[in-house]
């Protein structure tokens, strides 16, 4: 066992279109550029030979389809942004309550139990976890009782404040096989990162962790 050890603006025109805030044209401004484009095209047309009036019914049917969908994706973009504010918004209620992440290290600040999970997927003949300090000396060892596949809790017991690393083996078939750990710390912080989804937990002990990479609340543990 090793040692733990931040758009440039555009030149203003004489002439603007609406611009919705994703670099497209407003539906609003679909209206005006067709209407612009409309005259232009009635003014420049040959007088001998004028456009068939169903020409014009035909361009404001295909205009019409054009400006509903875009009035769709201005729409939808409102509530993707909307959606994730409000998520946001919710994950802020998870500070001060504790949360498991997936992690087999953990620094406590002060003495404290080590408290987290496995999520076991197969039936296994016997689960055995270790918790080591630092310097890779081996502090306690315990089989967790067999309830099934399921989620499984454990708790080692106080340990002094310091480094830990926890590691989780399942016995199958008679063969070990190594766990994925969740270890469990209170939220200290939420913040939003460079992607306005990326929602993340600054955890006590345990780091910086994405909302999404959370696994559950934690709710008690086994002795």
């Amino acid at each position: 066992m090793t040692t733990i050890s931040g758009f440039a603006a555009n030149p203003a025109s004489g002439h603007e279109h609406a611009v919705a805030k994703n670099g497209t044209v407003a539906a609003e401004g679909l209206s005006t550029m067709f209407l612009e484009l409309l005259v232009a095209q009635i003014s420049h047309q040959n007088p001998l030979e004028p456009m068939d009036g169903t020409q014009y019914v035909s361009q404001l049917a295909e205009f019409a389809n054009v400006e509903s969908l875009q009035s769709l994706k201005i729409d939808s973009g409102k509530n993707l942004a909307l959606q994730a504010s409000q998520q946001a918004l919710q994950a802020t209620a998870l500070i001060g309550k504790q949360v498991d992440v997936a992690a087999d290290t953990i620094v406590l600040e002060q003495p404290a139990a080590v408290t987290g999970a496995i999520n076991l997927g197969v039936e296994a003949q016997s689960i055995t976890l270790r918790l080591y300090n630092a310097e890779g000396q081996l502090m306690q060892q315990q089989e967790l009782p067999y309830t099934g596949i399921g989620t499984l809790r454990f708790a080692f017991e106080q340990q002094a404040a310091g480094g830990y690393y926890v590691q989780a083996d399942a016995t199958i078939n008679g063969q070990p096989h190594p766990l994925q750990t969740w270890l469990s710390g209170d939220v200290e912080r939420v913040s939003v990162g460079s992607n306005k989804d990326d929602i993340i937990l600054q955890v006590n002990g345990l780091g910086n962790h994405a909302l999404l990479d959370t696994n559950q609340l934690a709710f008690g543990s086994n002795s």
